[in-house]
């Protein structure tokens, strides 16, 4: 029987317990071909329950699991209505010229993102230079790619730097997964670069040698019934919709509370067709794909969450993947590569943190502690907001206001990896019309590397779901999702032969 996507989101599926898999939340091995921790063994490739004869399974599949990670609590962060980017700035000054932040959650430009991470490293060391004497200790706590560049900028200007890390692994968020299995790297984290923000960390991956595959920017929709359909205006009633959010912004009327929802209600963008087409499909459902799946799954949150300053200029250029790059050598080797040579306390979890006038205390789960001049945080906003660490004093009011508005986005991606192709499309993007389908958008990996892997991405509450699913629950709602678009496995056809020949790893 299938999952609907009702009970998908309900949590109504048999079985869908939370079990967390081992293989995709456990530290995985550092990269090879750079500057990476030693000693860790490659973990297992997961692999699916057999299926029932006349099925299609992947012969591998691997998963992220962001909102259970306890050291990150989400994926990322993201406006709310009601807030600006003027909280991120707030979030990140610092206090007492002791304890400075950094992170995508406070970045200055491109907030939520892995680019907004890296400037904002570069920034607070900036911040950090203007008051510490070069013979001062700093610490920076997490080695993620914020406090990763932070620490490498710091040690170049003259500083003794040490980096606090909770986990047995640096690269946050950043975290890739090497194995034999698999053609290459797979990426748990940031694995898809898009948007203009991409240039410069593309700059810096090409000069560390980190191989990267762009993707094409074609999209494919398609019915339950495999029809091939289209998103109609539906993207660009988005654009409506942040034309309409920005010019209120300038306005004496404008409402700082204004919601996604709320600007496609003020444009009129909302304003569409129930009725079907001949394929069954009305202009309505095209929006509610839209709204409930592709958004979020950009973004993290549904519309009625997300502030409508989010979209930014041209949204509908930025909700899907098309023309993405992809890092395929691994992207946590770049990070481990900004740390090379520092010193870096792995399995050192900062539960308290105490600042005065005399520096900055640490204190570690472990019971043991350090003591520095000055201390650079770039804990995410998710586990800000779950109370940890304790500060001591209070974090100001700023902060503390701050840390409570904006919102943190959950964002999971699952990897599947077949043996041959069981799909003829050679369409980069895939979104599937479909409103029983658990997963409604893919990224098909094989027209840029010639491997026969899909990605899974899903967003705000489809995302939360897909975190309480086991293993085989989340593989066959993909598998059932991905029906429309496995028009090969009746005839038993061969993978399409206008594939990339070369080496994606080459």
């Amino acid at each position: 029987m299938g999952i609907s996507r009702r009970a998908f989101l309900t949590g109504s599926v048999s079985g869908a317990a939370v079990l967390v898999l081992s293989a995709c939340t456990t530290d995985a091995p550092a990269p090879t071909g750079s500057a990476t921790p030693t000693g860790s063994a490659p973990t297992p490739t997961p692999t699916p329950s057999a299926a029932p004869t006349g099925t299609v399974a992947p012969a591998a599949f691997r998963r992220s699991s962001w909102s259970d990670d306890p050291y990150a609590l989400g994926a990322t962060s993201h406006l709310t209505p009601g807030t600006t980017d003027a909280d991120r700035r707030l979030l990140g000054t610092p206090i007492d010229d002791r304890l400075f932040f950094a992170g995508e959650a406070v970045a200055a430009s491109m907030g939520g993102t892995v680019y907004g991470a890296r400037q904002s490293g570069y920034d607070v060391a900036a911040q950090v230079a203007e008051v510490a004497a070069t013979d001062e200790r700093i610490a920076v706590i997490g080695a993620g790619i914020a406090g990763a560049t932070a620490a490498r900028s710091l040690v170049e200007r003259g500083y003794d730097v040490v980096v606090v890390e909770a986990r047995g692994r640096v690269g946050g968020r950043v975290h890739s997964v090497h194995d034999d299995d698999w053609p290459y790297p797979l990426e748990l984290g940031v694995g898809l670069l898009e948007g203009s923000g991409a240039v410069a960390l593309e700059a810096a991956l090409a000069l560390a040698r980190v191989r990267t595959r762009p993707l094409d920017d074609t999209l494919e929709v398609r019915t339950s019934d495999g029809t091939v359909d289209s998103l109609g205006d539906a993207a660009d009633r988005l654009d409506r919709a942040a034309s309409w959010a920005s010019a209120r912004a300038g306005s004496s009327d404008a409402d700082v509370g204004t919601s996604v929802t709320d600007a496609l209600a003020g444009s009129g963008a909302d304003q569409v067709s129930t009725s079907p087409g001949p394929d069954g499909v009305s202009d309505a459902d095209r929006l509610a794909l839209v709204l409930d799946d592709l958004l979020p799954a950009r973004w993290g949150a549904a519309a009625d969450d997300l502030s409508a300053a989010v979209l930014g200029d041209d949204p509908s250029a930025d909700l899907l993947p098309t023309g993405a790059t992809l890092v395929t050598s691994g992207l946590s080797g770049f990070v481990a590569g900004l740390l090379d040579g520092l010193d870096v306390l792995r399995d050192s979890n900062v539960v308290r943190l105490q600042y005065g006038d005399q520096g900055v205390g640490l204190r570690f789960a472990t019971g043991e502690s350090l003591s520095v001049d000055r201390a650079v945080s770039t804990i995410p906003l998710g586990v800000l907001k779950s109370g940890v660490p304790e500060f001591s004093p209070e974090l100001p009011s700023t902060h503390a206001d701050a840390i409570e508005a904006l919102g943190v986005g959950t964002r999971e991606v699952l990897w599947l990896r077949f043996d041959e192709a069981f799909w003829s499309t050679q369409a980069t993007v895939w979104a599937v019309l479909d409103d029983d389908a658990p997963f409604r958008l893919f990224v098909n990996l094989m027209p840029a590397t010639g491997a026969p892997v899909l990605l899974a991405l899903t967003g705000g509450e489809a995302a939360s779901a897909v975190a309480d699913l086991d293993d085989d629950d989340a593989v066959a709602a993909a598998m059932q999702s991905l029906a429309p678009y496995l028009d090969l496995v009746a005839e038993g056809s061969p993978a399409p032969t206008d594939e990339p020949s070369a080496d994606p790893t080459a």
